[in-house]
């Protein structure tokens, strides 16, 4: 997908797809990625969030953020092991780490491929 508008879109109708009319079971939206691999990489530069997400069992505590602008995100790991995608300039607040469990350095998830800080996709 060339823009974020088209992401943005794909992932809405992919979501809508599985909410149903009547539907009374709870839903649950899974993006599964592989670590060191392109889809890390896609999905912090695509998925804009205001706030963090962890997977359905996690217990890790997540900083409160009552409507924060979309921003872009990074996959990281506390000291116990859970996985979240939080806010970058989360990762920039002392604060917001000690909520998290992080250390200031964190491990990476990405690939080897480092894209280009101007991409033309960048924020479209």
């Amino acid at each position: 997908m060339k823009t974020q508008y088209e992401y943005d879109s794909a992932m809405v109708q992919a979501i809508a797809r599985s909410r149903r009319y009547g539907q009374q079971k709870q839903v649950h939206i899974y993006h599964v990625v592989a670590e060191q691999t392109i889809d890390v990489d896609i999905l912090e530069r695509r998925h804009k969030r205001g706030d963090g997400i962890t997977t359905v069992n996690s217990t890790m505590k997540l900083p409160k953020a009552p409507g924060a602008a979309k921003e872009r995100t990074r996959l990281i790991e506390n000291k116990r092991g859970q996985v979240a995608l939080v806010p970058r300039s989360w990762l920039k607040d002392r604060a917001k780490r000690k909520i998290l469990d992080v250390d200031a350095e964190l491990k990476s998830f990405t690939s080897l491929i480092n894209f280009e800080s101007n991409s033309a996709y960048d924020d479209e």
